[in-house]
């Protein structure tokens, strides 16, 4: 198997976060302060480009002349605006429907400026965000999908950022950046060579997606490997909670290089994978559903609307994980409470898509296919009417209940399919079975538990003697796997990890 590449050397061998301050050389000689061009049209928009169909189509950019006129043309209409006293202007075009046939698009001011962008299509923006496992590039992943051909004319744009260059400039971390950090980043038809760069779980989406829907794809990273929440964070929010230091960059690095110049992109939703950092710490962890509530409440007010915020809950790390995150059974947990807390979310399970054995990278599986078509069938159910939302589900827990004397817990499922199954089995061989991976109890004092499936969407799980059942819970353990986490759904999607208090 190939070895993975696009992992910096942070990533490489993951750390613990640690409490000391990462230091930036802020001399003027090396900090990249920011100079307003002459004339220039963000870089957030090149040719290749997908705009967000059905919404207002703003196109910004950056001018050292205050209240001179800039103009649009893009598809039979002009528009006009005026640079502002921050020298900043934006142009607002009409909403369109989606259309795969690429236009120019015509920027120019009023001092002989122009720039002229082809092949410009309308249709989604998917923004994909996270850490690591969301960006690692599909090149890899090949190895599992050899047969994968690539055509340049297909409808779907890639718009690469990478880690590694935010990591060896990280003066840009010092404050939000108005623009692209990198000029060589742009939206790229989907060739071998920038399909093989991109993100694996973005191309395949984008892929799946495709295969149901006419309207042409966008995909944008802006994730980064080995990112904490609070480099994800901007930095208001960032020392709000304490934080004055990063674990790769400093504090709100990776918003200020990857997510700030993307701000008030219309955009049809995100995609997240992100979790791994903050279970180096166990103080992290147990934050994690504030952080990220935190994290994409603000994102949603820069960007101007509550967009559909697809979350992956963390993958099994193998045994070899543990010495590094100690804490990923916390997080996981957290990821699931963040469903409550967060509007307009889902949660995709991962944890039986870790790397194979065999593997030479045991954090980073190349298995992003399987978690892709994931992601893509709710997608389909929930944006676009093509799928039934229950039926692409991850089993999940709809109401729990306590015996009067103490003795059995039952825990309901929705999203069941034609009943719970033990993996392997079909759901009528399933009834009856016990089921691995249940406990009983809280944080510290968790007591393996037997279970069993007793009905079509129901498990009751027998309280151990001694135990205090405050809580029931499902893979609450470090290193999971399809052997000690077996419960899944009639269409063979596990169930979540979770942790329920009892009343």
């Amino acid at each position: 198997m190939e070895q993975i590449e696009n992992v910096n050397a942070a990533e490489a061998a993951p750390a613990l976060p640690t409490q000391e301050k990462k230091t930036v050389d802020t001399t003027a000689e090396n900090n990249k302060k920011w100079t307003l061009p002459e004339f220039k049209v963000s870089g957030v928009f090149s040719s290749h480009m997908v705009l967000q169909r059905e919404k207002p189509i703003k196109i910004w950019g950056f001018s050292n002349t205050p209240y001179s006129k800039v103009s649009g043309c893009f598809d039979g209409e002009t528009v006009v605006t005026e640079v502002g006293e921050d020298g900043r202007w934006e142009l607002k075009f009409s909403p369109r429907p989606y259309n795969r046939e690429g236009q120019p698009l015509v920027i120019a001011d009023d001092r002989d400026h122009q720039m002229v962008m082809e092949d410009i299509l309308i249709g989604d923006v998917w923004l994909i965000g996270g850490q690591s496992n969301a960006e690692l590039n599909l090149h890899p992943c090949m190895s599992l999908t050899p047969s994968m051909e690539f055509y340049e004319d297909e409808p779907i744009r890639l718009f690469a950022q990478t880690q590694a260059f935010v990591y060896t400039n990280q003066d840009y971390c010092l404050e939000p950046q108005p623009d692209i950090i990198n000029p060589e980043w742009c939206w790229k038809r989907p060739t071998e060579e920038a399909a093989r760069a991109f993100s694996a779980m973005g191309f395949y989406f984008a892929r799946e997606v495709s295969k149901y829907v006419d309207a042409p794809l966008g995909m944008v990273m802006m994730a980064a490997g080995g990112a904490c929440i609070r480099e994800l964070l901007p930095e208001n929010l960032a020392h709000g909670e304490g934080y004055f230091f990063g674990a790769n960059v400093r504090e709100s690095g990776y918003y200020n290089t990857l997510i700030h110049p993307f701000c008030g992109l219309p955009c049809k939703g995100m995609l997240f994978f992100q979790g791994e950092s903050e279970g180096g710490d166990r103080t992290l962890a147990e934050k994690y559903t504030y952080e990220l509530a935190l994290l994409v409440a603000d994102e949603r007010q820069r960007f101007g609307f509550e967009f559909p915020f697809y979350n992956v809950q963390l993958s099994n790390y193998r045994a070899e994980g543990a010495q590094f995150f100690p804490w990923h059974d916390i997080v996981r947990v957290k990821q699931y409470e963040a469903l409550s807390v967060i509007p307009n979310s889902t949660l995709t399970v991962d944890m039986d898509l870790g790397s194979p054995e065999d593997w030479p990278d045991w954090a980073h599986s190349p298995r992003k296919l399987e978690l892709a078509e994931r992601l893509a069938a709710l997608a389909l159910a929930r944006e676009y009417n093509v799928k039934n939302e229950r039926e692409v589900s991850s089993p999940t827990p709809a109401e729990v209940f306590l015996s009067a004397d103490k003795t059995k817990i039952t825990v309901e499922f929705t999203n069941v399919g034609a009943g719970l199954i033990v993996s392997g089995q079909a759901p009528v061989e399933s009834l009856g079975k016990e089921v691995e991976g249940f406990s009983v109890g809280g944080y510290d004092h968790r007591t393996p538990a037997k279970a069993t499936i007793t009905s079509r969407c129901a498990v009751t799980v027998e309280v151990p003697e001694g135990v205090e059942p405050t809580h029931v819970n499902y893979a609450y353990f470090l290193t999971v796997t399809p052997e000690n986490a077996n419960l899944r759904g009639g269409n063979n999607l596990p169930a979540p990890a979770f942790s329920l208090a009892l009343k």
